[in-house]
């Protein structure tokens, strides 16, 4: 993507720093795998900013478990111009909101910019708060850019920002149109973290952007317009290569909302792969995924080849036992269809995660709900992770939810998936949470030990699980949560 630089330009901010904020789920943490992710999307931001004559830093505080004092210390000793901070989930957005104070307090003329898809749809809201001058809203690259060329949010297009007391609003900034040529990450920036989901080492790539699919509880229809834009296929090669460089990643997270809208296009990706990992131009690379049943479904012969090329684990949307609210999600999938592609995938030694939504049956009973839990002990899921329906800003849902005065609370921090943020015409927000606990209980961690270490052991080794500190990981992980749900249902908690 070529992009000219003005010949004669003076930068108002030269030293810019994006900072992703340190965030955690409390005790509700036990129940999924530790993540702690390479913030790909502040990578794409610098990549942006590299051939600018100023200097940009990553801070990821997360991974680094900084305190709100080491964050404090951080800034001092960068000093930046202007603060970029991402605000990944909703949830995050008051963690966002106190090192904007932070910022503000070690340099009061520091410009403070927030980014996400939280801002984008909640600017107005965002920039009531004293410490944000500007939000970006949408795809953040081309309008950062733009920002820090310009040296001012006036006529920038996707931005919001105040003056003079007013809050204006930019017009939209259009999609970025020649996706496939969008920049490599600026991974050198944060090379010295050791990003890990449960042990394994782990770099993430995005392979294309968006969703042709326009599921009701989802916001990535509404972000990116219903579009979905892959990148060539020899460029996520080359990606796949320059972190090959990088001995200790063994895993790669693809963090597509919809890796496999495009069947065949991921057939070709793995074929490229088993082919560079058979000539050693990448390494024997491990691949996680979050992918349709329907794509399953329609291409069996794409999961042998995904198999082959190394993916082991993928995440599916169940959502629902229920034709009626598969029907009404506009998941465009029937439950017969989520047994079949179940069985292809076990077929090919997949492991999969299964995700569940309790309460988008507006009408459904306590007993219904217990009933959907408990038929999907007999589901060959090998986890299957409950949450409870979360109507966060972008999404169709939250709308309908509005207008029936089914929404019990805007506290964004409880927006994390497991509190109750609605009620239902038939349950209290309460009870929501207890069939929530509910499944924990009846679905805890794994199903079936005796099924799931064959199938770990067939895609990735046995000494993938006999690794001291993974076990150990693991036996403690899952002790933690058996605890947590029996406190819970002693009443203790």
């Amino acid at each position: 993507m070529s992009i000219e630089i003005p010949s004669k330009i003076n930068l108002r901010w030269r030293k810019i720093l994006l900072v992703k904020p340190n965030y955690h789920f409390g005790n509700t943490d036990y129940f999924f795998a530790p993540m702690d992710l390479p913030p790909l999307n502040l990578t794409y931001i610098a990549s942006y900013l590299n051939d600018l004559n100023i200097e940009v830093e990553i801070l990821d505080t997360k991974v680094n478990n900084l305190s709100y004092k080491q964050i404090k210390k951080k800034i001092k000793e960068i000093n930046p111009d202007l603060v970029g901070i991402t605000v990944f989930v909703s949830a995050v957005i008051n963690t966002c909101y106190d090192i904007a104070k932070i910022v503000k307090r070690n340099n009061p003329n520091c410009i403070v910019v927030f980014g996400g898809r939280h801002p984008s749809y909640r600017a107005v809201e965002t920039l009531k708060v004293d410490e944000v001058d500007i939000v970006v809203r949408g795809e953040g690259e081309l309008t950062f850019r733009e920002l820090i060329l310009k040296g001012t949010p006036e006529n920038v297009k996707g931005i919001s920002f105040k003056s003079d007391g007013r809050i204006i609003h930019n017009p939209d900034r259009e999609l970025i149109k020649d996706f496939e040529n969008i920049r490599y990450p600026a991974r050198h920036l944060t090379k010295n973290n050791k990003y890990k989901i449960f042990t394994v080492r782990v770099e993430t790539v995005e392979t294309s952007r968006g969703c042709p699919h326009n599921c009701k509880f989802c916001c990535t229809p509404n972000f990116n317009k219903r579009l979905w834009r892959p990148r060539p296929i020899e460029k996520i090669i080359n990606e796949l290569k320059m972190i090959s460089q990088n001995k200790k990643i063994t895993d790669i997270l693809f963090v597509d909302d919809n890796l496999t809208a495009n069947t065949k296009r991921i057939e070709l990706l793995c074929e490229r792969i088993i082919e560079c990992k058979r000539t050693k131009q990448i390494n024997n690379l491990s691949f996680f995924a979050q992918i349709r049943v329907d794509s399953v479904v329609k291409s069996p012969q794409m999961v042998k080849k995904m198999a082959e090329a190394g993916f082991w684990i993928v995440l599916i949307g169940i959502e629902s036992v229920r034709e009626e609210t598969l029907k009404d999600m506009r998941k465009g999938l029937t439950f017969n269809k989520v047994l079949k592609a179940l069985k292809i995938l076990h077929d090919n030694n997949i492991i999969v995660l299964g995700s569940m939504i309790i309460g988008y049956d507006l009408n459904a009973s306590e007993d219904d709900i217990i009933k959907e839990i408990r038929f999907m002990k007999k589901v060959d899921v090998d986890i299957l992770v409950s949450s409870i329906l979360t109507p966060f800003p972008g999404t169709e849902i939250l709308k309908e939810l509005e207008e029936k005065d089914l929404i019990v609370t805007r506290d964004w921090s409880k927006y994390t998936l497991l509190n109750p943020v609605i009620k239902t015409h038939e349950l209290e927000s309460r009870k929501l949470f207890e069939l929530l606990y509910y499944s924990f209980k009846e679905h805890t961690y794994l199903k079936n030990w005796k099924i799931f270490f064959p199938r770990i052991i067939k895609s990735r080794g046995i000494f993938f699980i006999l690794n001291p500190i993974r076990f150990l990981y693991s036996v403690n992980s899952y002790l933690k949560i058996k605890h947590l749900i029996r406190k819970y249902f002693n009443g203790t908690k």
